[in-house]
């Protein structure tokens, strides 16, 4: 074989062998998944949590409900959706919870293959499980959909500000708190990969547009927390999504804080934005 097309072939193989690479195993780089421990359980009767079991495409999915620790009957003031980052469960939440008004219930949602739940996570999976969760959520309160939704909130971290924001669209949920999100997950490949590779995104959340959509609707109210030192998802990302929205958004920039360590930073923060945003 000549020499040209030897040397052919070999660019061939060096330009294909990212890309198969990238599009084989690009779901393991983006999601974490991992099931509940033995101490979850404990966690869960302490906060007096309540399994809100449902099926979707992905087979048996499990979430959970913490009610209100000061409201004896009835639906509670709040029902905050909280949605996690790549690498947490849904219990993660309850380090925090505990912290913030006594008043709010919680539905913890979890991603198909995540903790009790069945199935693969994509974008299009996650956002019929959030959807999903809520009419279990109904079911389980046996609430009227209709009159529960109007006191959802959304709270998600990282992966899960996309999510969240998801849920809010679809569930016309106009008030919420996220803490780290990324613009795009396009962009976010472009940290990672570089051009033109960013592009080989099967994943392709985007809450540039999802947050475009649900800031365009009547007395949206949503507070990004970021933190300065967030070596994963840079803190111009948090800030270039509120600011496209100035007046549906409120912007935090937390110094010192990293990407893992935000929601421990934050917590009374938290939990101050959570309480002026609820009417």
């Amino acid at each position: 074989m000549p020499l040209w097309k030897n040397l052919l072939r070999l660019l061939a193989i060096a330009l294909l062998t990212p890309v198969i690479f990238l599009l084989g195993c690009q779901s393991s780089l983006i999601y974490h998944p991992h099931p509940y421990r033995a101490e979850f359980e404990t966690m869960l009767r302490g906060a007096r949590g309540q399994r809100v079991t449902f099926t979707t495409s992905q087979g048996r999915q499990t979430a959970f409900y913490i009610p209100p620790k000061n409201v004896p009957g009835g639906l509670p003031r709040a029902v905050w959706l909280c949605f996690g980052g790549n690498g947490s469960l849904a219990l993660d939440w309850l380090h925090f919870i505990g912290a913030w008004d006594e008043n709010f219930a919680y539905l913890l949602v979890d991603y198909p293959g995540y903790g009790d739940c069945e199935g693969k996570p994509t974008p299009g999976r996650i956002r019929e499980s959030g959807n999903a969760a809520f009419e279990a959520l109904a079911r389980h309160l046996q609430a009227p959909p209709q009159d529960l939704q109007p006191r959802l909130a959304v709270l998600g971290h990282s992966l899960g500000s996309a999510a969240a924001l998801m849920a809010a669209e679809d569930l016309d949920v106009r008030r919420g708190v996220l803490l780290s999100p990324f613009t795009s997950m396009t962009d976010m490949g472009r940290i990672m990969l570089g051009w033109p590779l960013c592009h080989l995104n099967l994943h392709r959340f985007d809450n540039r547009k999802t947050l475009r959509r649900v800031a365009a609707r009547e007395g949206v109210k949503f507070v990004i927390f970021h933190g300065v030192a967030d070596e994963v998802i840079p803190v111009r990302m948090g800030r270039d999504l509120a600011a496209a929205h100035p007046k549906a958004t409120t912007f935090h920039e937390v110094p010192g804080a990293h990407h893992n360590d935000i929601l421990s930073l934050t917590r009374g923060q938290i939990g101050q934005a959570m309480t002026a945003l609820v009417p």
